[in-house]
């Protein structure tokens, strides 16, 4: 009831009161008591008004409260609700409301949200066709339209897949137009797309790669379907046919009724259809085929498709017969003999090989003799193997190889390949015998010859011809190096006090300490009863040789322990002679470092000293570039330069690598093989770094304020660095005093700083990759990490070390490494940066075998900041 029909009703009402009420006491009321019944009468009617007047409040009160509740209800299930919503102007396409959920997909507060367009923030596929079914919304030719569109994240994250469902409300009462409009998240049902896609994709792929081809017999059509891979393999050119009898039309007579009658069968049966039979190939050879098919029902039950693949044979089955021949030879020797295809799959090994290394056949048909692979042997032994094999077609000599049961065994080998008539591989013959025993007897004649018998090491003549060899590698190759002379402290009060059997268990505790402190590539041998030698090799400078002297008389001094809970402490001297500072021979280094013991001892147990003193000077050196280079950092001495990182199918600049250049008042520019080293030994390389890092995002950052393109930015973090501080805490704390992209910024790290404590540099890389900074391995290939080492951790970027790109396209071995890296980079999904590109032919080989980036002078030189801005917008 409306409120008029309301006020109606009650005048209607009261009228009514009023006159029956005058007409009754007229009749019935005497006229001195008419006054009294008209104020009963008044009265009842107040009470009546009023009673319903109450019953009319709270109905009005209760209808109040159940509309406040269904609206807080709706508007709970609008703001709960998965998808997201939204009220929408349908003349401005201003949004006038929208749920928590849509503001938390655009990123966006509620209050930043309204007045914003909402064709702004979710974007149609097609603008056109959006706006043409507005335009049909509005006329009123649709109630109704939906279409999939995408939410722009304010933070620029990747955009969210949305189903939008828009439906326009007209306009009631006071409330104008409106278009509700309803998103449902997609990201789950695009997702199952693009994975359906790559599954068709993957399965197309494999059975093309699988070599067989497919065919498929529509029965109700009464037609035929032949894949090109099928059509490939009977040879056939042109247009493909459609005859329904193409296969069966083909087959051998002699094969022609038993394949028919099985075809019979599985259409009978419903059985798989499996036949192996020869056809006759569109150049009229016979090979034969392996064919494999099932019959299909449809929904009703009846025969509706019959569909299979083929297969051809005809390699397989003359490989088998080879092997037969090959299992004839290799049964009737007592040599351990292996047969593999051209592709070193291992095809039968005879009883001697079972003997031998302990595997069956079983076990290693179809695998690589990597196998059984020792790991003694580098690559380069593997390669020199197989350029015999490619110049002489054989090869002979000794290798190591691993057992089942992990043992490493040494065996003379013979390795020949056998070839078709035609030239090419078709099998490798391996035949070898065990020669431990052998080995085992020449091994213990040269540890008598070389080795001390307590310790294990060189003894003192073995010593000075490693020595000798030592020094003249060193002067043929220009290369530094130290000997050591560690002499034992009160090792006599050992023998004295406990015994010569102690005293000879002490020995060997310390030799082995002494051992485990060295680096790859140094010597060491006993010379005396309490003197053993160290040649270190490889130094840069005589600190090296002292660090080294430390780090011996730290492993010295580790305490042994007896069975009985005795410790023996022996502490020791050192004295250093340094090639070629102090001598050019064997013998005067091992003289001068026999005089600079006892300096050492002069100074104090458990002390180290150089021959000659004036290697001092050296160390002063250090500590001033030290001083300098920290007072260079605060007064701002430092400035970067930038090499461009050129896209190599493009041309254009996409990124740069930050250089540290130190500009000295009055030394003028230092060069970073100065100071770099200085830094990382004396602890300065963290502030260092860290300062870097800020410079190289602030310039990138500045660099897009002025409208340049946005580039990646490359930073060097060096192993002392990457292990000594929080590298992904400040690059973290870079990016947000810079306000730079993450994705912007990139650090370049060796080989050596991952292999040194891989868990923890995975942890650190980890923190990087989910900042969303990439990495890069720097210098790839000349580290000692392998890619089985690499891919564990979440790289982004190789870059080819310089030292292969500089003899491109002279080096062929140079061009090897080079391409294997772009292979092994690519196959990782990786993007591969060569280093030190210098000319138009380098530029063209990394072209042609798919390198993604370069850097080098055949673009520019490292540029300062200015000049390299100059260089992009030249560009542009």
């Amino acid at each position: 009831m409306t409120p008029f029909r309301g006020l109606l009703l009650y005048l209607a009402a009261g009228a009514a009161w009023v006159g029956a009420g005058e007409l009754l006491l007229a009749r019935l009321a005497d006229p001195e008591q008419i006054q009294r019944w008209q104020t009963i009468k008044g009265g009842l009617f107040v009470l009546l008004s009023g009673i319903f007047a109450w019953w009319l409040l709270t109905r009005m009160r209760r209808a109040e409260q159940l509309r406040g509740a269904l609206a807080r209800e709706l508007a709970q299930l609008a703001q709960a609700a998965p998808a997201g919503m939204a009220r929408v102007d349908p003349d401005s396409l201003r949004i006038l409301w929208a749920n928590e959920r849509l503001c938390s997909w655009l990123g966006l507060s509620s209050q930043e949200v309204l007045q914003r367009r909402f064709r702004d923030l979710v974007v149609p596929r097609d603008l056109g066709q959006a706006a043409h079914q507005m335009d049909d919304l509005r006329a009123g030719r649709v109630t109704h339209y939906q279409g999939e569109r995408q939410c722009l994240r304010a933070d620029g994250g990747a955009p969210l897949p949305v189903l939008c469902n828009v439906r326009l409300v007209a306009a009631a009462g006071d409330e104008p137009a409106q278009l509700v409009c309803v998103l449902q998240d997609m990201s789950e049902i695009v997702a199952a797309r693009q994975a359906l896609a790559r599954s068709q994709d993957v399965l197309a792929l494999a059975l093309e790669g699988s070599g067989s081809g497919l065919w498929d017999w529509d029965m109700a059509a009464r037609r035929s379907t032949y894949s090109s891979g099928l059509l490939r393999l009977l040879r056939h050119q042109g247009r493909p046919p459609r005859s329904g009898s193409l296969l069966l039309a083909r087959l051998h007579p002699d094969d022609r009724d038993r394949v028919q009658g099985a075809v019979e069968q599985a259409l009978a049966s419903g059985e798989v259809f499996d036949e192996t039979a020869r056809l006759r190939r569109f150049d009229d050879s016979y090979c034969w085929f392996h064919a494999r098919g099932q019959l299909h029902l449809n929904a009703q039950g009846e025969p509706e498709r019959f569909s299979g693949t083929l297969t051809d044979l005809t390699a397989r089955r003359a490989a088998e017969e080879r092997q037969r021949l090959a299992t004839t030879v290799v049964d009737n020797t007592i040599e351990g003999v292996v047969v593999t295809d051209a592709q070193t799959r291992i095809l039968s090994v005879n009883a001697a090989f079972t003997r031998i290394l302990g595997y069956g056949e079983d076990e290693l048909r179809g695998r690589t003799p990597r196998v059984f692979k020792s790991g003694r042997h580098d690559k380069a032994f593997y390669e020199a193997m197989w350029a015999s094999m490619a110049r002489r077609g054989h090869w002979r000599g000794e290798i190591w190889n691993r057992r089942k049961d992990g043992q490493v065994i040494p065996e003379r080998m013979s390795l020949s390949a056998v070839r078709d008539a035609q030239g090419g591989v078709t099998h490798y013959v391996c035949v070898f015998t065990d020669i431990s025993e052998e080995k085992e007897r020449l091994a213990q004649l040269e540890f008598l010859a070389h080795r001390d018998p307590l310790t294990g090491l060189s003894n003192r003549l073995h010593f000075g011809q490693q020595l000798q060899e030592a020094v003249a590698h060193a002067q043929a190759d220009g290369e530094r190096l130290a000997v050591l002379l560690l002499n034992l402290d009160r090792f006599k009060d050992v023998n004295g006090s406990w015994g010569h059997a102690v005293g000879d268990e002490v020995l060997k505790h310390i030799a082995a300490q002494v051992r485990s402190a060295l680096r790859p590539g140094d010597l060491i041998g006993r010379l005396a009863g309490d003197e053993i030698a160290v040649v270190a090799r490889q130094l840069r400078h005589a600190d090296g040789a002292a660090a080294v002297a430390r780090s011996l008389i730290g492993a010295v001094g580790q305490p042994w322990h007896s069975p009985d809970g005795i410790a023996v402490v022996v502490g020791v001297s050192v004295g250093i002679a340094m090639f070629p500072e102090h001598a050019g021979t064997a013998q005067l280094l091992l003289q001068d470092a026999h005089a600079a013991v006892y300096a050492a001892k002069a100074r104090g147990r458990g002390a180290y000293a150089f021959f000659d003193e004036s290697m001092t000077q050296g160390a002063r050196e250090r500590l001033e570039i030290e001083a300098r280079l920290r007072q260079a950092m605060a007064d701002g001495h430092l400035q970067l330069y930038y090499q461009p990182q050129v896209d190599v199918a493009s041309g254009r600049i996409v990124g740069a690598e930050a250089l540290v250049r130190w500009l000295d008042p009055q030394e003028g520019m230092i060069s970073p093989a100065r100071f770099i080293p200085v830094a990382e030994s004396s602890g300065v390389i963290g502030a260092l770094g860290l300062w870097v890092m800020r410079e190289a995002c602030r310039q990138a950052r500045h660099w897009q304020t002025e409208g340049l393109p946005e580039l990646r930015v490359a930073v060097n973090v060096s192993p002392r660095q990457f292990h000594l501080t929080d590298v992904a805490g400040g690059a973290a704390q870079a990016l947000a005093e810079s306000g730079l992209a993450a994705r912007c910024l990139e650090l370049e790290l060796t080989e050596g700083a991952l292999a040194e404590r891989p868990e923890e540099a995975r942890q650190t890389l980890l923190r990087l990759h989910g900042l969303g900074v990439h990495t890069a391995v720097d210098d790839f290939g000349t580290g000692y990490s392998s890619l089985a080492h690499l891919k564990r951790f979440p790289i982004d970027v190789l870059k080819i070390d310089q030292g292969f790109i500089r003899d491109v396209p002279r080096s062929g071995d140079d061009m090897a490494i080079s391409a294997a890296i772009i292979a092994m980079g690519h196959s990782l999904g990786l993007k591969v940066v060569a280093e030190g590109v210098e000319t138009p032919e380098q530029l063209a080989f990394l072209r042609a075998r798919g390198c993604d980036l370069y850097q080098g002078y055949l673009c520019s030189r490292p540029l300062p900041a200015g000049e390299f801005a100059q260089l992009l917008r030249a560009q542009a």
